[in-house]
Parts: structure tokens; sequence; C-alpha cells
């Protein structure tokens, strides 16, 4: 019996044309470019070719295509240039040591999303800017407004800056971030000026000065409070700075960045964590010198996220204020009970001294571990009465007292002990001599007010 005859062999498959892979190359542009991010299994299902030649056609875009997840997971996307740097930037971070390691990738996207790939794995994808970590990489206030000079063409108030330009300055200009990530190649260590105790105030006075001048036109108007960062000492310091002396505006000021050194020392006094600040007077103005928590000896830093970013990226219902944001932290188990207890006799204490500015961004917490983050509240800072705050239009120096404000339910007797320490807080400012005499007379008010808990 003879053996059937072997079906005819299949003709081998035409090798691509070079005309053909360039095709393939620009179809695989415009469907990412149309939408994105697509699945290697959806580009195959679009263009009709093979999962091989859409895995060559992608390694052939090179670093114009970028990967997103791992394995089956995978999606793909089109990068975007940051105003002319690369895409692509090193994603550094220093430990409190003072050891600087490349902690992974940075890459712009086309749709100005932001993706982190960490050394060990681990993925962020920022959709509406940067990853929550990252917020930090973002100038803001009047610190973040001195860099407006270097581009005029942006924005003059950097929180209108898109997230390529925040992008631009953190890796081409801004060398040392708030916190403990940087973005570039490398920067050297921020040392500031070392400055003699007796020359302080007259390197303060220079300062404030350049500070002043390398702002735009105008560009305080939202009323932030002007300072700078300097390392005096060998410590690293934020400097608030009162306007020029013998002025309404620099008088009240000088009163209340006493207030807010007070504020400080009374709640250290009482067991509550809050910045270490000096505060000095030269001939020109009042400055309030803070220790930075987020620093450690010459060289290392601590990271810290603000409320701000934490709230955007873990809650999901609207901001109110820190004690409800807080209660969404624990029950996600990012924030402990203890925490949110700290934060809540902040959160009382600030409505019993008139602090009107309790905004997501005077609120902070160290986060050594993104991976795993667990929240540590960081020491007080930026607490004051700023119902006295001069009126940022209508230049208004008023003196009225504190008023009661609705509370979080649930925190009775925290409000008792917040409002014990601001009783002391308005009789000790009743007895500063430096403080104007309608604040004095204004502290005993409040004082009066307190002890009675606001009753007739």
């Amino acid at each position: 019996m003879n053996a059937p005859e072997p079906p005819p062999l299949s003709p081998p498959p035409k090798p691509l044309t070079e005309a053909s892979l360039e095709g393939l190359d620009a179809q695989l542009r415009n469907l990412l470019a149309q939408g994105g991010p697509l699945s290697a299994k959806q580009l195959v299902a679009a263009t009709g070719k093979s999962q091989p030649s859409i895995s060559l056609a992608l390694g052939r875009l090179g670093s114009v295509v970028h990967r997103l997840g791992a394995a089956r997971s995978s999606r793909y996307t089109l990068t975007r240039s940051i105003l002319g740097l690369p895409s692509a930037q090193n994603l550094l971070r220093t430990n409190a040591k003072g050891r600087t390691e490349i902690f992974g990738t940075l890459q712009f996207l086309q749709q100005g999303e932001v993706h982190v790939r960490g050394t060990q794995g681990h993925e962020w994808l920022g959709r509406g800017g940067l990853p929550w970590f990252l917020s930090s990489l973002r100038p803001q206030g009047f610190l973040g407004r001195q860099y407006t000079h270097l581009r005029p063409d942006f924005p003059s108030d950097p929180d209108a800056w898109t997230t390529e330009q925040a992008l631009y300055m953190a890796a081409n200009h801004i060398s040392d971030p708030p916190g403990a990530f940087a973005l570039g190649a490398g920067h050297s260590q921020h040392e500031g000026l070392q400055v003699d105790a007796d020359n302080i105030a007259r390197f303060y006075d220079h300062m404030a000065t350049q500070a002043g001048h390398s702002l735009p036109a105008a560009s305080s108007a939202g009323g932030e409070q002007p300072k700078f960062t300097a390392r005096v000492q060998g410590q690293h310091v934020i400097v608030k700075f009162s306007p020029l002396c013998g002025t309404p505006f620099g008088e009240r000021w000088h009163n209340l960045l006493q207030l807010e050194h007070l504020a400080n020392q009374v709640l250290q006094a009482n067991g509550i964590a809050s910045a270490p600040t000096v505060l000095l007077r030269s001939k020109q103005r009042t400055y309030l010198q803070s220790t930075r928590f987020d620093r450690i000896g010459t060289q290392g830093k601590r990271h810290v996220v603000e409320l701000s970013a934490l709230h955007d990226a873990f809650v999901q219902t609207p901001r109110q204020h820190w004690v409800a944001s807080c209660e969404a932290l624990v029950q996600q188990k990012l924030l402990s009970p203890q925490g949110l207890e700290r934060i809540a006799l902040q959160y009382l204490f600030g409505q019993y001294i008139g602090n009107t500015d309790m905004h997501f961004g005077n609120l902070a917490f160290f986060v050594d571990d993104v991976t795993k983050p667990q929240l540590e509240p960081t020491p007080v800072y930026d607490m004051l009465p700023m119902q006295w705050r001069p009126g940022v239009h209508s230049g208004e120096l008023g003196c009225a007292p504190v008023q009661a404000q609705r509370q979080p339910a649930g925190y009775g007797a925290l409000a008792e002990r917040a409002r014990h320490i601001a009783t002391l807080y308005w009789q000790q400012a009743a007895q500063l001599r430096s403080l104007s005499s309608a604040l004095r007379a204004a502290a005993r008010s409040n004082a009066q007010l307190l002890a009675r808990n606001f009753q007739d």
C-alpha cells in the first residue's frame, strides 16, 4: 500500500520590506497618538499584524514608546519631551545619612501624565500630574514664585504651571526641593551660607532684599508670607520675614511672627511637637527662623508629603478640613489613630487661636517608604492667629476677638485640652511687652472668652 503523499509545503512568509516596516511603525504611532495606552493584543487587532511583528515594531520605535506594567498587563503609550529635555529623567532620593541614590525613572507621557518605575519594580502613574509622593517637586507659594524670573514665559503663579512646566523647573533649575526626592542627572547639595551669630541679622536683611527683588511685580497678591531658605551654622532653616519696620504692615507682621513663635513654645511645653523657631529683629525687619524638619544634619533628608497631595490621591470625598481627610486616611490604614488624635488636637488649637489659614498645604506627614506608606505627622508649623493678618486688598489691621467655630464631631475631650492650651497661649500673649498694646488687649479678651468657653 502506497503511503499518502505529504501535503504541499506552505510557502515561507515573505520578508517585510523596508517600506512595510516603516508603514507599521507609523501605524502604531498613529494608534497610540489617538488614545493609549494600548496593550499588544489591542495593537494586533487594530493592525492585523502578528504579535511578533508588533513586538519588533515597538522595539524599533525605541524611546518614542513607553511601556506601563509588565508581562501580560503591559500597555504602551507615546512619550513626550519636557520642553526640549528628555522625556525620561532619573529620580533621585537622599536618605537620612545624606547618601543619594537613583530611586527609579520618571517618564513624561504624551497626555501630560507622569509614570514612575522604581528600581525595585514598583510603579506609579500620575494621571492628573505628578504621582502623590512627588508633589514636593512642584514649586509653591512665595518660594516657588522666585523661580518665575527664570522663565518669564511661564505664568507668574507656579500653581498655574502645567505638569510639563513644573517638571522642566524640577529637572533644570531646582537643585534642592523640599523632601528627599530630586529630579535629573544629579545636583550638588545645597550648602547655603555659613554665617556668624553676630552677623546673622545683617545676612538676613540681605537675603530678604534679594528675595523681594527676584519676584515679579505684584507676585504676592495672594498674601503668601515672604520667606527664604538658608543653611546657618550647620542647620538648614526656613526664615519668614516681615515687611520693613516702621510701616503698618511691617509692625503687624512683627507682631504675628512673635505670636507664631509663642505658639510653637506653648505647644512644645504641652507635649506637642512643633518646629523649633528663633525670633530675630534687625533695624529693618523681624525674622522667624525655623529649623527644617525635612533635613537631618548637614546632608541627610527625610521625605515629607503635604495633606493636599495625600487627599487627592487617597480620599474620595471633597475637601472639608484636616480632621475629615485624616479620618479617611485612618480608614485606609495609612495613618494611625494616634496620628489622627494629634492632628485633631492641632486643628482644634488652631481654631481657638484664630488660625483662619489651616489649608491643606499647612499640614504635612513624614513618609519614609513610599512603596508601603505609613504616615507620621510632622511637627506643627505655620500656626498663628491668621485672622489678624493685614487685609490683602483693603489693608485693614483688625483686632477682632476669636469666635467659636464649628468643630469636628467626636472630639470633645481633645477640644477641652486644646481650649486649655489655647487659653494659656492667650494669657502669655497678653504679657508680651513687645506686642502692640491693641493686640495685648485683644489677647486678654481672647483668654477670657476661652476660659468661659464663649459663654456670656
